[in-house]
């Protein structure tokens, strides 16, 4: 009977508003570890550098978004943060490439600590009628699978009456592929994380908290958080290149994967051909 009450109680209080943030080359003080030191205009200079930027839409364009895009789940939103310094012609860019997505909205910060302009872009998303927020992370040459932002809910949904509605619940997946970009063709790996990977990670907290995803570093999720990560879905694709800003090894298992193999798991998760990636 206990058990019962409490779940009438979480659905008459419970809303749970899915909230996602990227960091789209927005010049903070901290909180990335290309760059370290550097004063702002060498940060602007590194940052704005039209190659680099040109790389990183490439990816976002034929990567990132589609994979937000085909979510089967789309009541969601999306939070992209940018520097107010950066330029039209990318900013156009980009307002352009997100106009597809319902739920996504560019937000402009001048340069401050990191963990300030991340917790003032969730609050700008957060709508005032949720109680809770489920924020995820995902940077600008990722995608998750288009389940993902469904399976997140489901999670959170069954998890929260154990974890406790008042506490930060951190939610995500460690079964993947890492695409790594070589010269003389792309190789892929699926990978198994033993500790939390950040691609697509989430944490769950009443609205308000000022707690969220990118408060500690995700490997460490498990020390500070009651945390779940599911071993099993075919989750999210990292993209192994000379832009990351940290370093792209993996926790746990990981193994070289052939394309032909790769091509039907790729097919049944994401809005990919293997040949899609392969020439990526």
């Amino acid at each position: 009977m206990r058990r019962s009450l409490q779940g009438v109680e979480m659905a008459q209080r419970f809303r749970n508003e899915m909230v996602g943030l990227m960091r789209f080359s927005y010049p903070s003080k901290g909180g990335f570890v290309k760059g370290e030191g550097e004063d702002e205009a060498a940060q602007l200079a590194r940052l704005y550098d039209p190659e680099r930027l040109e790389r990183r839409f490439s990816l976002f364009e034929r990567l990132t978004l589609p994979a937000l895009l085909a979510q089967s789940d789309r009541d969601f939103r999306m939070v992209f943060l940018i520097g107010r310094s950066l330029p039209d012609v990318w900013r156009d860019r980009l307002a352009a490439a997100i106009a597809p997505l319902p739920g996504g909205r560019i937000v402009a910060l001048a340069p401050m600590p990191h963990y300030m302009a991340i917790k003032r872009s969730f609050a700008i998303a957060t709508p005032v009628e949720a109680s809770h927020i489920t924020g995820f992370r995902l940077d600008d040459d990722d995608a998750i699978d288009r389940d993902h932002i469904g399976r997140m809910r489901g999670m959170v949904e069954r998890l929260l009456p154990v974890s406790g509605l008042e506490v930060p619940l951190v939610t995500g997946c460690n079964r993947g592929f890492f695409l790594e970009r070589k010269p003389d063709g792309n190789q892929l790996f699926e990978v198994t994380e033993k500790t939390p990977i950040g691609l697509g990670l989430a944490m769950t907290t009443p609205a308000g908290m000022s707690e969220n995803i990118f408060r500690r570093n995700h490997r460490f999720c498990g020390q500070y958080y009651n945390t779940f990560t599911d071993a099993n879905a075919l989750a999210f694709i990292r993209t192994v290149h000379a832009d990351n800003d940290s370093d792209p090894h993996a926790s746990g298992r990981i193994e070289p994967m052939g394309w032909a193999e790769a091509a039907p798991l790729i097919a049944a998760h994401f809005p990919f051909a293997a040949e899609d990636l392969r020439r990526l």
